[in-house]
């Protein structure tokens, strides 16, 4: 008997005209038949605005889905038995950002990161900062024995060596990363209408100069030069190049702050702007982007992109010494303890933080191969500076003590009228020699390290450590 009036229920139409919900239905009817006009009004264009928001809503994810989808086929997951170092920071979600001079994002391995910058978001009041890591600071990569540039730990090990290094050096949690080109960055510039950036007498020179080889690196036919200084709208070729002058102007502590400035400027553009355009910006930019986030993180990272603010930025190491080590430039952290400190107190608000004892372990460390090169006379022209936390608009350099870089303005700049393709009427004034490259390892030099970079060192060998320590001979091997 039971089995039958289930299978009659189940057979039963859900609006028969003996159903108790067609009699809800039918008293519902009765209470809207009952209300005066303009509430019917109201309840109709209620409803309407929830299926639209529901198809939107549903059109909105699915795209997402379908992009975020598309960037992680390009990736590679961190391997699950692969140890990050990672130490827990409550309140705050830590993402790794890396640029490099790469052309092809499908093949990143063994390229340097020429930035390296750690964005801290407050979980609570969506503030964030942005710390820059100099790529020249002197850590211990991954779970090697090398210490050495923390930009080569991109080369021997990725993203997550990087990782790696950065969460044991400086007691954090990064787990997740996105990297990006040059040409990335040029490509969103322009997307976002240009930014407006106060360029510095001093800075004309090496702009121009880093413009037309950043155009000619990404392939960009067409680009301007600036010609005075004050503030001015940069297009995509001429940001990336604000922020890779190097030399003359403030070294890597100034550069880093460029950087800086012009995530800042392109994060507070794409604020103000419609999901339209930002659906292009993000079709353009999937194929140019690696990034280990899933769907989810990026969701909801993208929903709180218009209350994000970013509050301040700095350099770290805050203090620093540096010099040559064997011939090769560092940045060297002055007491990395009490950097770490500091960071935790600046950024997190921490000021019950206890340094961890891989922290104590890598800084004593750092501390004893500098006091044994000191003593052995293998460090040159070593010197002292700290970094300043700067807030957006700020523009303000690291000090440095003693005073050994030349002033800004000492370089003349080329105030020649542009055209259209980079080119100018009278010849513009010849930048300065490249130092030459010097290999990592002198007694094996090798002719390709460093080749096209600026940057004295090269690419590392593998097997090689700088220290006064021993290397060991797979830095890279995850």
């Amino acid at each position: 008997m039971r089995s039958d009036r289930r299978r009659e229920k189940k057979a039963a139409p859900i609006f028969s005209n003996k159903g108790s919900k067609f009699q809800g239905f039918k008293k519902l009817g009765t209470k809207i038949k009952n209300l005066k006009t303009w509430q019917k009004i109201t309840i109709l264009v209620l409803m309407i605005c929830l299926v639209v928001g529901g198809i939107v809503g549903t059109m909105v994810y699915g795209y997402f889905k379908s992009a975020v989808d598309k960037m992680n086929d390009l990736n590679e997951d961190i391997p699950e038995n692969y140890d990050l170092s990672i130490q827990p920071v409550d309140g705050y979600i830590n993402l790794l950002l890396l640029g490099v001079d790469s052309r092809d994002m499908n093949n990143i391995k063994g390229t340097r990161s020429d930035m390296i910058m750690v964005a801290s978001i407050n979980t609570e009041t969506n503030d964030v900062t942005l710390t820059s890591i100099y790529r020249d600071t002197y850590l211990k990569l991954g779970d090697t024995t090398t210490y050495d540039k923390i930009t080569h730990a991109c080369v021997y090990g990725g993203p997550e060596m990087t990782m790696k290094s950065l969460n044991q050096a400086m007691d954090i949690d990064l787990e997740n990363f996105a990297i990006v080109n040059f040409k990335a960055v040029a490509d969103v510039v322009d997307a976002v209408g240009g930014i407006k950036v106060d360029i510095q007498q001093g800075e004309i020179q090496q702009l121009n100069k880093y413009t037309k080889q950043t155009a000619r690196n990404i392939g960009r036919k067409k680009y301007k030069l600036v010609t005075e200084a004050g503030k001015q709208k940069l297009e995509g070729v001429q940001a990336v190049s604000y922020g890779r002058i190097r030399k003359g102007v403030g070294d890597d502590f100034k550069r880093t702050e460029r950087m800086r400035i012009v995530v800042s400027k392109v994060l507070g553009k794409l604020k103000k702007m419609s999901f339209g355009e930002i659906k292009d910006i993000v079709d353009m930019m999937i194929p140019q982007v690696k990034t280990n986030l899933k769907m989810n993180d990026i969701l909801a990272l993208g929903l709180k992109l218009p209350k994000y603010s970013i509050k301040s930025g700095s350099g770290w190491p805050y203090n620093w010494t540096c010099g040559l080590l064997n011939k090769v430039s560092y940045v060297f952290p002055a007491n990395m303890i009490k950097n770490t400190v500091d960071f935790h107190k600046e950024v997190f608000g921490n000021t019950e933080y206890t340094p961890s004892a891989t922290v104590n372990e890598i800084g004593n460390t750092i501390i004893s191969r500098l006091d044994s090169a000191r003593a052995s006379n293998t460090i040159t022209g070593e010197k002292a500076g700290t970094s300043q936390v700067t807030k957006p608009t700020e523009t303000k350099p690291a000090v440095e003590n003693p005073k050994e870089e030349p002033k800004s303005g000492t370089e003349k700049p080329n105030t020649d009228t542009p055209k259209e393709n980079g080119e100018v009427e009278k010849p513009n004034t010849p930048a300065e020699p490249e130092t030459p490259n010097v290999p990592v390892n002198p007694e094996t030099p090798d002719p390709n390290n460093g080749a096209g970079t600026g940057e004295t060192g090269g690419t590392p060998s593998p097997g090689t450590d700088n220290g006064t320590g021993a290397g060991e001979q797979n830095p890279g091997g995850k």
